[in-house]
Parts: C-alpha cells; structure tokens; sequence
C-alpha cells in the first residue's frame, strides 16, 4: 500500500525537562552548525493519527475492490439477481470492519513544542529559563509539519470514504420492492462505475 508506506515520518527522541520544558539530544557538534526552527509533536498523538489513517486506507482499498465487483456483477439483470445476497454480506463485512467515524484529533497548537534542530548533525535544542525542577524523560517526537500532513491525507481519504461507503450500505442493507430489483442494479451499477477506475 503505496500510499501508507510514505505516511511513517521520520521521529526524534529526545529528552524533555518536566520543571521547564526544554528539550534536547545527545548528539555531538560537528563544528558546522546549522540550525532552524521546527515545532514538535508527541509521537504517541502521531501513532494514534497514523492508525487510523492506515485502517482507512485499508477500508478505502476494500471498498474501491467491492466497486469493480459490483460493476461485473451488475452488468445483466440475472447476474445481479444471482450475485445480490454475496454482495450484501460483502458490504456488510466491510462496513463492521470501516474504522470508526470520528478521527483522532490532531495535536493542537500549544501542545507543540518548539525546538532548533541543526540540519548537518541532527543536534537538537530548546532551552527554557530553569526552575531548579530538573527531570529529564526521554520520549519519541515527529515534526509538526509531518502531523499536518498526515491530518489533510486524513481529510482527503474521509472524502472518499464517505461515497464509498454510501454504496456498501445501499447494496447491504436496501431490500427491493417486488419489481423493484432493475432499478437498484442501475443505480448500484451507476454508483459503482464512479468509483471502478479508481
């Protein structure tokens, strides 16, 4: 899945004071520096975004393939009357399995931290007036540009879920009226081929 391999952003681990705030790394100057502002966020918030991104992608798959199936398998009368009750325990399935609807939220703006990272070491730096307080834990980190990203990708792969997943609920949970099974295979036929190319 193309899509979801280059989703996985780079991290940093670094520590982080609990009395002030500041950050930093363990790596050693190599004489050039070169230093520039990036905000940060918690990886873990990161991971739960990324899932759910991964899983909806997944479903997105899955419905695109269920689509082209409904395209061949409605292009004749009989064939959809044949193919009606498996494809109705296809949709069924894949709307059980579909992520929940309501996405992990993004980070906000002032749960980032801001530090400088130094583009030829990777030296990290975000230093805070001290408050006698000095505890340092070490945790992962990705760029808040890299979470952005993610949350837009989100937002486009919602928008295709969306008609997607309106076709599996037609198909598996609408029953025809007696005389009434030509026209849904149109409209399933014609909702599908929107979505068989992709």
């Amino acid at each position: 899945m193309a899509e979801a391999d280059d989703a996985v952003p780079e991290s940093l681990t670094l520590w982080r004071c609990i009395g002030c705030g500041a950050m930093g790394n363990a790596k050693e100057c190599v004489g050039k520096c070169d230093f520039k502002r990036a905000l940060v966020v918690d990886a873990a918030s990161h991971a739960d975004l990324l899932e759910y991104f991964l899983n909806l992608s997944e479903t997105n798959q899955a419905l695109r393939e269920f689509a082209r199936e409904v395209v061949v398998k409605a292009t004749t009368p009989e064939g959809f009357a044949r193919a009606l009750e498996g494809l109705r325990e296809r949709a069924k399935d894949l709307l059980a399995r579909a992520p929940r609807e309501q996405a992990p939220q993004a980070v906000p703006d002032d749960e980032r931290a801001e530090i400088w990272l130094c583009a030829v070491c990777g030296m990290v730096e975000a230093p805070r007036d001290c408050l006698g307080i000095c505890v340092r834990r070490t945790g992962d980190f990705v760029r808040a540009d890299d979470h952005d990203s993610l949350g837009a990708r989100i937002a486009g792969a919602r928008a295709e879920n969306r008609p997607l997943a309106a076709l599996a609920r037609q198909i598996g949970w609408s029953v025809p009226r007696p005389g009434q099974l030509e026209r849904m295979r149109e409209a399933a036929q014609s909702a599908a081929m929107t979505f068989s190319a992709g």
